[in-house]
């Protein structure tokens, strides 16, 4: 995958274990969050994602579950189309002020393959055990 660096302490994205499914993004600069603040962060680059796949951007579940910081759209999609710079629009929902510092690691994205589908309106749709089944319906 090729990224080009748009800010000038931009570092490319690692895994952090041999087995890890997502890439954590660096920081390229500090920055801080105040409480009940919605922020949009640029994250210092662009890239191109591979035909076929989008990249699907969150929190790092470590830093989702000690500072409670989270996107605030829940989940970014990012398209293999778009090649303009990565953001993120970041709140807490703890209520404490958040800070990070330059090169720490807070985002990470995982590149999934999209199924080009095309839809197709129908009178009916196969029957499942499940059927209709919603929330709860398979267990608790």
């Amino acid at each position: 995958m090729r990224f080009k660096a748009l800010h000038p302490n931009f570092a490319l994205p690692v895994r952090s274990s041999i087995e890890a499914g997502a890439l954590d993004i660096y920081m390229p600069e500090a920055g801080s969050l105040g409480v009940r603040q919605v922020k949009t962060v640029p994250l210092g680059f662009a890239a191109e994602i591979p035909k076929g796949y989008m990249a699907v951007l969150n929190v790092r579940s470590s830093v989702g579950a000690k500072h409670g910081l989270e996107l605030n759209n829940t989940v970014g999609y990012i398209d293999s189309d778009y090649r303009g710079e990565w953001k993120a629009v970041l709140r807490t929902k703890s209520g404490v002020a958040f800070h990070w510092l330059e090169d720490e690691r807070l985002l990470q994205f995982a590149l999934v393959p999209i199924l080009a589908v095309q839809p197709i309106l129908v009178e009916s749709l196969d029957v499942t055990e499940r059927a209709a089944g919603g929330f709860g319906s398979t267990g608790s």
